[in-house]
């Protein structure tokens, strides 16, 4: 028996001993503001104050410290935000609580940002420090599900050269353009109708360079409005007190989980050139372009997401 009880005092003793980060997290890291000031995070259990990164898990007992003009948003797994600034830090991260009224939308917020809780580290990609040649690459749609409309086909490339495109599908070559200029594209009214969840392939050839294909499809129309239904949840008048890149963040989220890669890149396109020094908008669309396949444009948001966030010294 004393062997039982060193054993069952010894597993106590660990279980006890874990650190308050061990837990699973209650909160994410949205939104990290430190133009004119500083943001740090200590988390439970430790003694440095460090700094954050862009969607950043946080447990219950962290503690998120701004200084200055420093600001940070964080999301709650189980709905709502709190921002923290000088004013109120330090912080400390406390358990969800659901919130009052909004079950609904309490836990859509919920689902999202355990989504998004997974996005937080990045990989190891790094632009490219010398570009060669201006190569043809397809951008959009890309390896994507799509809301139902005109579907726009864009590619970057020189602007000097004149591109071809073919759109196919499962009985063969549907539409085909020649002699383009760099610049979007829509599917003709003309050409025959893109059906829902048939799986197309586009194709961009120039001269000089190697064909370039991706592949898109139009969700179902009852998909389609249970995505729009969602998204009409995600907004300013049913999530009042969120910030607006916080909202944009989720909205994009959403959309990324759900394969909708393009829509999820041109939220986030936007809200970066309304507000390029958000790192954690970078950081979400160096995943989006990660998983359509745009390696170096994923490590170009990824690079941009970290040297936003790093403290200026």
């Amino acid at each position: 028996m004393p062997s039982r009880s060193l054993f069952l005092s010894t597993i106590a003793m660990l279980f006890l001993g874990q650190p308050a980060w061990a837990a699973d997290p209650v909160a994410v890291l949205s939104e990290i503001r430190i133009d004119k000031g500083e943001v740090r995070v200590q988390h439970a259990g430790t003694a440095d104050w460090m700094p954050p990164r862009p969607l950043l898990a946080l447990h219950a007992g962290d503690q998120i410290r701004a200084e200055g003009d420093g600001q940070a948003v964080l999301i709650f797994t189980g709905g709502g935000t709190e921002t923290v600034v000088s004013a109120n830090s330090p912080y400390t991260v406390q358990a969800p609580t659901a919130e009052s009224g909004r079950e609904n939308v309490g836990a859509l917020v919920g689902r999202v940002t355990q989504f998004l809780l997974g996005q937080g580290k990045s990989p190891t990609y790094r632009p490219l420090a010398v570009r060669g040649p201006l190569q043809p690459i397809v951008l959009s749609p890309r390896e994507t599900k799509l809301l139902p409309g005109v579907v726009t086909f864009e590619w970057s490339g020189s602007e000097r050269l004149r591109y071809s495109i073919r759109v196919r599908g499962p009985q063969g070559l549907l539409w085909e353009q020649a002699q383009l200029p760099r610049q979007p594209l829509s599917y003709p009214e003309a050409a025959p109708v893109l059906g829902a969840g048939v799986r197309y392939t586009w194709e961009l050839q120039t001269n000089g360079h190697p064909v370039q294909r991706a592949q898109f499809e139009l969700l179902p129309v009852s998909e389609a409005a249970r995505v729009q239904e969602t998204l009409a949840l995600l907004q300013s008048d049913t999530l009042p007190g969120y910030p607006p890149n916080t909202i944009l963040l989720l909205r994009a989220g959403f959309l990324f989980g759900e394969g909708l890669y393009q829509e999820a890149r041109r939220g986030l396109l936007a809200g970066i050139a309304a507000d390029p020094n958000d790192p954690t908008l970078h950081l979400l669309l160096g995943h989006v372009y990660d998983r359509m396949g745009l390696k170096e444009l994923a490590a170009e948001g990824f690079e941009a997401a970290r040297l936003l966030s790093t403290p200026r010294s």
